[in-house]
């Protein structure tokens, strides 16, 4: 398999993702939900990075990647700022679908100073 689901995820989320921060949707420092239902049903949907990454995972696995090859990775942006992106272990390569970003990338080609994790080696 290659990164074609990867592609194919980033983009229909993507396409159908609007941003907005959890304190002005929520009014709550913090709500972590999927909209994976509303992106099959053709639905826009808003939400942060954590609703983008949790949306990827979901439809990651409805579309037939095993469970155990995909992750929700808490990492800090370039500015410090926390973050979370949806990571697919594919081909021995783990693909980041991101909601800062138009495409997935390769973990080891990932633009210089964009995430500091310690999750993925």
């Amino acid at each position: 398999m290659s990164n074609e689901i990867a592609n194919k995820v980033h983009a229909l989320v993507e396409s159908k993702f609007t941003y907005i921060h959890d304190d002005k949707q929520y009014m709550q420092a913090e709500h972590w939900a999927s909209h994976a239902e509303a992106v099959l049903a053709d639905e826009d949907f808003q939400d942060d990075c954590d609703g983008f990454a949790n949306t990827c995972a979901e439809l990651l696995i409805k579309e037939g990647i095993d469970k155990k090859d995909v992750s929700v990775i808490y990492c800090v942006t370039e500015t410090g700022e926390d973050h979370l992106v949806c990571g697919v272990a594919v081909d021995g390569k783990t693909y980041i679908l991101e909601n800062r970003f138009n495409n997935p990338y390769d973990w080891k080609d990932k633009p210089k100073n964009v995430l500091k994790t310690s999750e993925i080696t």
